[in-house]
């Protein structure tokens, strides 16, 4: 089972209570093994700092550490299509196959008219990976294998689903495939072209594929154990670049005074709203997400890799720049970020809880689709309405006026918002944000939500086909799954003993022994049945 950088939205409360680096020492504590390096400039100070087990380094400095920054890259892959078509070598309409050889014949034309733009705004239509990625694959570098001759096959064979235009919906595939092809539009590999048109005018110079022998990489981690680095191919636009806390924050101050860079026709172009983006709180440039918080323009993009997590954010108005770079896959680096909000905040008074007619809560249960991957989910269960973002647990939402509610887990509200009586979409409105999702004709599922003492039975470490470590762990009332060096992700009851993903399509079976003890489960994805025994039983009480 396979979760790739994916980005989700995080409820969290907004008020600003620490520094960065402080806010990493809080989150740091929860690293089993590596470190959390932060930057930070706001005004005109700028400050780095290292949190957690720091690595043997001599007299390298927190902020020289090189870390794998993933999906960052895809910023700095927006950014060099922004100078080809500065150069007039390309426009953002330029289509997949009048770059690619004429020869090649595509089974769906839809996929030879993909424009560039749409590979850098994720609305190619294009699915998060190729679904012939696994062929030949090395689990702990999967995308090392992945080379032009299987992109080819893939999009020579490949047909997309529906009908276009296409929302955005997050493709690795997609931006990968758009580094490929600018290479070739500089008649060079995506790498050089990367270090050329934008890390050397820039000034980013330990930012490449390839730093320096001098400078130290962090060595990767999943939870406590060592992993390898990865390494990227044909998809190298999507992921590639290693990186420093120094260039990323310079990086940043680039996007926050364009104008004063070698390159600013071509930031003009990138940092301009090409396309709604609402699963990620606004629109998209090329490849940065742009959205408000706090009324104020918000500019980021997340990274994970197989041993590392990291997160840009930059706000122009205020002058601040923020980065955080982990060499461990079990922390978000994004949530560093969000640990700068006191937990317990001296938040506005909640409002009053109302009642509302059981007929008018009858209308709210749905699937609300932000795009392909990301959705809301509300579900009415004895007169409450409780409500989940795909990857996340669900939360009860109180009534405090007809059609709206809110938490009181987080500082969030909900609308539902109607047209001619009928409710057609749902807005989350937190941090300044808001999110709407539109109504889809598909029913709720049938989860059914217990109590967390209900669920504990199933917690425990239990080993997959023998070999890799499954966690089950629940907190906050509901059961998370974690494979060996991949992300927790929430299962969802449909059944007695039978719990299923809503991030993928998969399903976890239960089995008992003859005490009616949980004994281990049977994994099915794919159509594949895997099966893991128990080999430690739950805790005593569920994880917080």
């Amino acid at each position: 089972m396979k979760f790739v950088l994916l980005s989700l939205l995080v409820l969290v409360p907004s008020l600003q209570a620490r520094t960065l680096a402080e806010a990493a020492v809080l989150q740091a504590k929860a690293l089993e093994a590596g470190c959390i390096v932060t930057g930070e400039r706001v005004g005109g100070q700028v400050r780095f700092a290292l949190a957690g087990k720091a690595p043997p380094l001599g007299n390298t400095p927190p902020e020289k550490i090189v870390f794998e920054i993933g999906s960052i890259t895809k910023v700095f892959t927006g950014l060099l299509l922004a100078q080809a078509v500065v150069e007039k070598k390309v426009t953002l309409e330029t289509t997949i196959s009048s770059v690619l050889d004429p020869k090649l014949k595509f089974a769906d034309p839809r996929i030879a008219a993909i424009t560039l733009k749409q590979l850098s705004t994720h609305t190619s239509g294009l699915p998060r990976l190729p679904d012939n990625l696994d062929a030949g694959a090395v689990e702990d570098d999967p995308y090392a294998h992945y080379d032009e001759k299987l992109l080819l096959a893939y999009l020579t064979s490949a047909k997309l689903e529906g009908e276009g235009p296409y929302s955005c919906s997050y493709s690795n595939l997609g931006v990968g495939l758009l580094g490929h092809l600018l290479g070739k539009v500089d008649e060079t590999s995506w790498e050089k072209a990367m270090l050329e048109k934008i890390c050397l005018p820039l000034g980013l110079n330990d930012t490449s594929v390839h730093p320096g022998p001098m400078l130290p990489l962090a060595t990767p981690h999943a939870g406590e154990k060592g992993v390898k680095p990865w390494h990227l191919d044909a998809l190298a636009g999507a992921g590639a670049l290693r990186s420093t806390a120094a260039d990323l924050l310079k990086f940043g101050e680039a996007m926050l005074h364009p104008e004063q860079t070698p390159l600013k026709d071509a930031w003009a172009i990138a940092l301009q709203a090409q396309a709604d983006a609402p699963a990620m709180g606004g629109q998209i440039g090329l490849g940065v997400f742009l959205g408000m918080r706090e009324g104020e323009r918000f500019l980021s993009h997340d990274g994970g890799t197989g041993g590392y997590s990291s997160s840009l954010q930059v706000i122009p108005a205020k002058g601040i720049v923020r980065v955080a770079l982990i060499n461990n896959n079990s922390l978000s680096a994004s949530a560093v970020i969000a640990a700068m909000s006191d937990a317990k905040p001296a938040a506005p008074q909640k409002p009053k809880v109302i009642s509302l007619p059981a007929e008018t809560m009858a209308e709210y249960p749905g699937v609300y689709e932000l795009d392909r991957d990301s959705r809301f989910t509300v579900l009415l269960r004895d007169g409450q309405l409780w409500v989940n973002l795909t990857g996340q647990a669900f939360l009860r939402a109180f009534a405090e006026a007809p059609d709206r509610f809110f938490y009181k887990a987080v500082a969030a509200e909900i609308a539902f918002n109607r047209d001619q009586g009928q409710i057609q979409s749902l807005t989350l409105f937190q941090n300044g944000r808001e999110l709407t999702a539109k109504r889809t004709p598909a029913p709720p599922p049938n989860y059914r939500l217990r109590p967390a003492k209900e669920l504990q039975p199933y917690a425990g470490e239990y080993l997959l086909m023998g070999l890799k470590k499954f966690t089950l762990a629940v907190r906050g009332g509901t059961l998370f799954a974690q494979l060996e060096g991949q992300e927790a992700a929430p299962v969802f009851e449909t059944a007695t003993d039978r719990f299923e993903y809503d991030v993928v399509k998969a399903i976890l079976i239960f089995a008992r022994d003859d005490q009616k003890q949980i004994s281990g489960f049977t994994l099915l994805q794919n159509g594949l049945p895997i099966s893991a025994a128990r080999v430690k039983p739950p805790t005593s009480a569920p994880s917080k």
